[in-house]
């Protein structure tokens, strides 16, 4: 009795009549589409995504801040291993990340970099986004073909049978831990008095007549799991190499391997960073008046 073998060109849905003798049976065949990614229409943070009709997503709009953009979180369909590969936008990059019962990350993101990866045990779904690179986001109009595909090896670019799941606007987590004991008075003459305005915006009121040379004042702590960070602001009071309003970091490493410098003017990131307890300090040391505010940013990036 000899084997038949069915390979599917397309996704889509038919059937196949078999005959033996006088037995004629009709089996239906789905065709799944390589592509296990489900995405649809999405809006936030200042992008916009829609379908094309070949099933890509157009994305159009200014991201409302850097690491800010889109996202979609959808049921793992597989196991094993798995490839992701695509084509972006110039300012735009895309990863999937794979998430516990709980919502938490397992094991690191997938992105181009780092394209092929076996699914975490405990897995239950996947969170796909798309976000802004630029420190200063500039507008967008072009089209993301991505795939994510079983095995170790990128095909050419297939529709999604889900295209129509609606996503909506993400950002990185602010990990930037809050600055306590304020308001506080920094310098002399009269000095700085550095107030929280909002949770996690910094305002700096005053005058010196000297330096303030205030490096430790302002210090909070948090631990970091291994990973790529970045520290940013969405205002630095001058810029991020200025060393009159800034922030300064150290890390020391769970290991044991000894304290380093993590983040400084013109050193905020991203850079890679071991687990340990990170200290962080917003120094001032300007002369004269002042009326200035500062909202960090601490982000992991995989």
């Amino acid at each position: 009795m000899g084997a038949l073998s069915i390979t599917g060109i397309k996704p889509g849905s038919t059937s196949l009549k078999l005959t033996a003798g006088k037995i004629t049976k009709t089996v239906p065949i789905t065709v799944l589409s390589r592509n296990l990614l489900s995405y649809g229409p999405a809006e936030g943070n200042g992008l916009t995504a829609t379908v094309n009709t070949d099933g890509s997503l157009h994305v159009t709009g200014t991201a409302t801040g850097q690491w800010r953009g889109l996202s979609w979180t959808f049921p793992c369909p597989v196991q094993g291993t798995v490839k992701l590969s695509g084509t972006s936008i110039a300012g735009l990059s895309f990863n999937i990340k794979c998430l516990d019962a709980k919502g938490q990350q397992l094991g690191a993101q997938m992105n181009l970099g780092n394209s092929v990866m076996t699914i975490p045990a405990g897995t239950v779904s996947l969170f796909l986004n798309v976000i802004s690179t630029e420190a200063t986001p500039t507008a967008k109009d072009g089209d993301l073909r991505v795939q994510l595909e079983s095995g170790d090896t990128a095909h050419d670019w297939m529709k999604p049978d889900n295209t129509s799941l609606k996503g909506g606007g993400y950002e990185l987590a602010n990990l930037y831990p809050r600055v306590t004991g304020l308001p506080k008075t920094v310098g002399a003459d009269p000095g700085i008095t550095v107030t929280e305005t909002t949770p996690g915006t910094y305002r700096f009121k005053g005058s010196t007549t000297q330096k303030v040379d205030s490096w430790d004042s302002l210090t909070c702590s948090v631990h970091v799991d291994a990973g790529t960070y970045t520290l940013d602001a969405s205002d630095w009071p001058y810029d991020s190499s200025s060393w009159l309003i800034g922030i300064q970091s150290t890390l020391t490493p769970d290991d044991g391997s000894g304290q380093t410098i993590a983040f400084e003017p013109k050193g905020y990131g991203p850079r890679p960073l071991k687990a340990g307890t990170l200290r962080l300090h917003i120094f001032v040391n300007t002369t004269g008046e002042v009326d200035k505010t500062l909202t960090p940013r601490l982000c992991k990036l995989d």
